[in-house]
Parts: structure tokens; C-alpha cells; sequence
């Protein structure tokens, strides 16, 4: 280390990152660890990833515990050298104050120097007999911190914010509330939210990437109108070009049918420009290359990693591409530039025996294939559109071009 005491921060892994949770502590205080050691694991809404050590060095103070929520910046634990006195990091660990988050670190490990107090220290919470019905206009406070600080009496001009742009967010608002009313509040929300029902059952808190998907979804069929599309595929020639592509590979190098399809919707999406788009309140964002994201099933739920310019790549690069990024979903190791953007999506329930179905759109993406199984040579698949974006003579002619591409086979 550069530096005899410094900060283990809790990381911003992509711009829409605003919290992380510590699913487990791998070190423990008092042990030294070498770079490239794991330390912790934390959960975002979307992934879950180990933190790897940067440098050699020697863990002294576990600030918080697993299972915990922390915003962006917040200080998780404390690494000093062995000359440094145990109340000399006690003291860095209650003088830190969390940088600005508004800027992307470039690691968990990353150096934070406290900054200098304040004159005026942070008041303990109060309990207002009096609050205002709307925030005060010198406070930046999203909705739900507001309605919190309401019903737990607190403050919130008392309280320093850890958001993005100097946001104060639920979880600081809680920080300051005091314990007994914060006890109460959360049991009464828990205990309002769960039917009671005389079947036996377990609560299983919801992860935070099944909260995305059920936010993300949700907000897909409430503000996307959808509208479908069906045709069955030819895929004899399709077949028949996998199995020769396949021929005395090993089982690790064969290739799939989804990544035959995958090929085959690229090289659609490249003669159908007005299908290869974002949406924006603006305008929209039409895109020369075909990113395609690709449904994964993990045991956290679905994610959708990106093989990009899948344009520009043989079948034999897609394949392994997807493979790559599969492996890394499942050990959830994906990175956001790994699952960020995307231009077109493709669902593939086909190996699991699934005829047809269809798909909810993955904003702000404006279409989504999803492909059923193949059978006797036919392969149906159903695009989900957003009719902002895509009307249906333009879809329809993109499944055309799309099924004779297939039904073809030839340059891919």
C-alpha cells in the first residue's frame, strides 16, 4: 500500500449503480492478504461479484456486517499497516466521510482520505412534532426517503446525503432514525406487505436482481405497447449447415442453433435498420451494429449479457462468445459493460421443450425474439415490438427477410 491507512469503500460498478449489498465477508480482521485475493462478495441489483484485493496488505476493522445495504462510497472496512494503533483507525473509520459518488471509482479497493469535518456535527436524529407535508426546497430527497422521514420523525435537514448528487436516500434517513421507531416501521411494512394465509410457508426476501426484473418488466408492459408477430422458420438448410460446421469438434466446440439464430438476426437487423433501435423520449436511437442480448437463466434469475457486433462475427466467434458470457452469469462474474445497452434481444426456451411463447421487451430496447423449440425441421418464433417504435409492416417485413436468411443458410 502507498498510503499506511486507507478506506475499502463499497464500489459503483456502472452509472445506475446507487447501492450494494455484502452477501459475505471472505477476510477476516486481522489477516494479511495478497493482491488478487477475494475479500468480499456484494449483490447489486443486477450481478453478484467477488472484490478482489489491489494490493498486499493487512485488514484491520470489519465496519459493517454481511447481509447489509450500503450506498456508493460507503465504508465497509479499514486496511492499515501493523505500526498503525487500533485507535488510530477507530478514529478513521468515524471520521470518514463518503467521497462524491457522482464519478465512477476505479475499484472497491480504491484509496479514500477523510475529508475535513465539519464545524457543525450531524444532529442526532429529532423527532419534529411539526413536519412539513413536502420537503424543504434546500433538500434534495427522493420520494420514498420523504415519505420515510415522515413516519419515522426525522429531520431530514439534519442529515448528510450519500446519494448520487448529494441525494439523501432511504438508507440515510434510516441511519439517523432512532432505532426503536425504525424497528417498529420496518415491522409494521414487512408484516403489511405478506398475505396471511393458514398453508405453512417461508418468506424468501427478494434479491435485488428479481426486483429489477419484476421493476424492469413491470415498466416494460405498463409503457412499451407491445404487439406480436409469428412465423415458423425452415430451418432444414440451417440444420443441415450446423451439423457440417460440427463435424469432428469436440462437445466444447459445437456449435448451437442459438448461435446459428443469433447469426441469422443479426445479419437481419443490418438490412432493417428501423428494427435495430432504442428508444428515447427524444427520439430514436438507431444503431449500424447489431449488439444482441441474450437471455440467461441464472439461480439469481434472468440477466441479459450482450454479444456485440454479432454482425461482424462468424458463427464459431458468437458461439463462444456466448459461451463466455454464460459461464460468467451463472458464476456471477459479468461486468456492466458486459449486460449494459444492447440493440436487439433474443429469448431461447427451445432447449427446454417450449413450442412458442412470447417475450417482454427489454426496454429501452423495442424488440424481442423469442425462438421455441426445433422441430422436424421448423423452428417458431414470435417477436415482441413496441409499436412506438416499430410498426407492424416493419416488423413484418424483418421476419421475412429474417426467414429467408434461415430458410437459406448461405454465408453464415
Amino acid at each position: 500500500m502507498v498510503e499506511k491507512i486507507e478506506a475499502l469503500t463499497m464500489p459503483k460498478w456502472g452509472i445506475e449503480m446507487e447501492e450494494g449489498k455484502i452477501t459475505e465477508w471472505i477476510i477476516e480482521e486481522g489477516k494479511n492478504f495478497k493482491r488478487g485475493d477475494v475479500l468480499l462478495v456484494i449483490e447489486t441489483d443486477k450481478i453478484s461479484n467477488e472484490v478482489e484485493a489491489e494490493f498486499d496488505g493487512l485488514f484491520r476493522k470489519r465496519v459493517v456486517e454481511a447481509d447489509g445495504t450500503y450506498p456508493v462510497g460507503a465504508l465497509l472496512g479499514v486496511f492499515a499497516e501493523e505500526s498503525i494503533a487500533d485507535d488510530e483507525v477507530e478514529k478513521f473509520a468515524n471520521d470518514f466521510i463518503p467521497p462524491d459518488t457522482s464519478f465512477k471509482p476505479e475499484s472497491a479497493s480504491s484509496s479514500s482520505q477523510p475529508a475535513e469535518k465539519k464545524d457543525e456535527p450531524i444532529k442526532e436524529s429529532a423527532a419534529k412534532k411539526d413536519l412539513p407535508s413536502s420537503p424543504p426546497e434546500n433538500v434534495n430527497i427522493s420520494p420514498k426517503a420523504w415519505e420515510v422521514a415522515l413516519e419515522l420523525e426525522v429531520d431530514v435537514e439534519s442529515i448528510t446525503p450519500t446519494g448520487r448528487r448529494g441525494r439523501i436516500s432511504v438508507q440515510d434517513v434510516e441511519q439517523v432514525a432512532d432505532p426503536a421507531k425504525l424497528a417498529a416501521y420496518k415491522g409494521e411494512e414487512e408484516a403489511s406487505s405478506i398475505p396471511q394465509s393458514d398453508n405453512p410457508s417461508e418468506l424468501i426476501p427478494h434479491t435485488g436482481m428479481r426486483k429489477v426484473i419484476a421493476e424492469r418488466t413491470t415498466a416494460s408492459k405498463n409503457t412499451a405497447p407491445h404487439f406480436y408477430l409469428n412465423v415458423d422458420l425452415n430451418a432444414k438448410k440451417l440444420s443441415e449447415n450446423r451439423e457440417k460446421m460440427n463435424k469432428g469438434k469436440s462437445k466444447e466446440e459445437r456449435v448451437s442453433v442459438n448461435d446459428l439464430i443469433i447469426k441469422c438476426v443479426a445479419t437481419a437487423l443490418t438490412k432493417h435498420p428501423a428494427v435495430n433501435v432504442n428508444w428515447s423520449d427524444d427520439g430514436m436511437l438507431q444503431f449500424k451494429n447489431a449488439d444482441i442480448s441474450i437471455a440467461v437463466a441464472t439461480d439469481a434469475g434472468l440477466i441479459t449479457p450482450i454479444v456485440k457486433k454479432a454482425n461482424e462475427k462468424s458463427v464459431e466467434e458468437i458461439s463462444a462468445d456466448v459461451k463466455r458470457l454464460s459461464d460468467l452469469a451463472h458464476t456471477n462474474k459479468l461486468m456492466p459493460e458486459d449486460y449494459q445497452g444492447g440493440t436487439f434481444s433474443i429469448s431461447n426456451l427451445g432447449m427446454l421443450g417450449i413450442k412458442s411463447f412470447t417475450a417482454v421487451i427489454n426496454p429501452p430496447q423495442c424488440g424481442i425474439l423469442a425462438v421455441g423449440k426445433l422441430e422436424n425441421d421448423i423452428i417458431s418464433v414470435t417477436m415482441s415490438c413496441d409499436h412506438r417504435a416499430i410498426d407492424g409492416a416493419v416488423g413484418a417485413r424483418f421476419l421475412q427477410t429474417l426467414s429467408e436468411i434461415v430458410a437459406k443458410a448461405e454465408d453464415i
